[in-house]
């Protein structure tokens, strides 16, 4: 199984929708899990602590809690992302792009920085040109950037998962009840 690179995420974790979840938590907390708040909405009929009759009555009840808890884990994965994508992955879209750049402001003195880095001997590749090996280097370097941090880009990468999961539950639901209507009539 290949798990995403940081180039992968780049789409949800530079999101503002995503990037906004991060609030959630507390947010969230402080509206949905709040006692207070819950019994003001019991108190005017919107009560989703009820014990309902059937299966689909008690997952209908719980559908604040999925939006919740999909939104929190989108803002847990969109923190860690935030804190250990590498900029340059963030920036730029994909390898090309960190090339066209980077290559125009990178002088050929850099390349003996970047063999260091992706531990290259830096004239090994003496039968390119010094801009050809700088483009192969900066390619490299991108990738060496996108698949850092193997461990937090899997989390990220499962509360991204889990919390999209969490959130198409809810979305479901109303689509069933409302073709059920539907095919019922009224």
């Amino acid at each position: 199984m290949r798990w995403p690179t940081w180039a992968d995420l780049r789409v949800i974790g530079n999101s503002g929708a995503v990037r906004a979840s991060i609030i959630v938590p507390v947010i969230g907390y402080m509206i949905i899990l709040n006692a207070t708040l819950a019994e003001y909405l019991k108190l005017h009929g919107v009560e989703w602590a009820h014990q309902p009759a059937t299966f689909w009555d008690r997952l209908w009840s719980l559908k604040l809690y999925f939006i919740y808890f999909g939104l929190m884990f989108l803002g847990v994965g969109a923190a860690i992302y935030q804190w250990r994508c590498p900029s340059f992955v963030k920036k730029y879209s994909d390898w090309a792009d960190y090339v066209a750049g980077l290559a125009p402001h990178t002088d050929t003195s850099q390349i003996e920085v970047l063999a260091k880095i992706l531990k290259r001997q830096p004239y090994a590749d003496s039968g390119t040109s010094m801009d050809d090996r700088l483009r192969l280097y900066l390619r490299m370097h991108f990738s060496l950037m996108s698949n850092s941090d193997w461990g937090w880009r899997v989390v990220t990468a499962i509360l991204f998962a889990a919390g999209f999961a969490l959130l198409v539950i809810p979305s479901a639901m109303t689509i069933a009840r409302v073709a059920i209507a539907f095919v019922s009539g009224p």
